[in-house]
């Protein structure tokens, strides 16, 4: 556990014993799932407590920093939406160490959702609300532009993603996902349907602490117009056809 305290240090979060055994019951009942269905391909504390728990937590430390000025992962009247969500990642963690966030996670997979269900049972994770569906499907429901702050990981290019996840947020709100490696190209082919559907400026970050792991490029997005209400279009169609121009 020395790496996990030593990565929560660097990255400016409080933490005590209890949220610290929290992570360590999440990565069992991860591993328990995994032997069940495809949730993780990662296998070891190592790899787990790096990939999904200290690079989900940059998004944390990413908030605390650009948006202080909101406290949203402490105000349980802001909404924020983890879409896509899988295993919980990135929003398991950073509940876990915030747990005053009115989490809300959407995830297509009804076996992920009722892993999700258990966990946060397990966990006595209060505020959490799953929903069971498709991205297009929640972007055209009573919850579109609801959402105060959308996070996401892995789970699209950023033209596709702009189409899912811009529609679902507030006007004011905001939009945060990680890449890997600075996406120049994917930035450039979201300029067009982004500010189309809402959003002013595309915004990057890096961040590279704790520095053993690899950096993170983080793209935000701050919604200033609603979304025209044909979008997103239909199941499947954003990822068959992103809108580039």
């Amino acid at each position: 556990m020395k790496t996990l305290r030593k990565a929560l240090d660097q990255l400016s979060i409080d933490y005590d014993e209890k949220k610290i055994d929290k992570l360590l019951l999440f990565y069992e009942e991860i591993i328990n799932s995994s032997k069940n269905f495809n949730l993780t391909s990662l296998k070891s504390w190592d790899d787990i407590r790096n990939t999904l728990f200290i690079r989900s937590l940059r998004y944390a430390y990413l908030i605390n920093n650009e948006f202080s000025h909101i406290n949203f992962l402490k105000n349980n009247k802001l909404k924020i939406l983890d879409l896509g969500t899988g295993a919980g990642i990135p929003s398991i963690p950073i509940k876990i160490l915030y747990p005053n966030m009115n989490l809300f996670l959407a995830e297509a997979s009804k076996k992920k959702c009722e892993f999700l269900a258990k966990v946060s049972e397990k966990l006595q994770l209060n505020n959490v609300y799953i929903h069971n569906q498709r991205a297009e499907i929640l972007g055209q429901s009573e919850s579109r532009e609801s959402f105060d702050l959308i996070i996401t990981r892995a789970l699209a290019k950023l033209p596709t993603l702009a189409e899912l996840t811009i529609p679902l947020s507030k006007v004011g709100g905001v939009i945060i996902t990680a890449k890997g490696d600075y996406p120049s190209k994917e930035i450039a082919e979201s300029k067009f349907i982004t500010s189309k559907l809402g959003i002013t400026n595309n915004i990057s970050k890096k961040i590279n602490i704790p520095t053993f792991l690899p950096e993170d490029n983080f793209i935000i997005w701050e919604k200033t117009a609603k979304s025209p209400p044909e979008y997103p279009r239909r199941d499947g169609i954003p990822k068959k056809k992103p809108i580039i121009n």
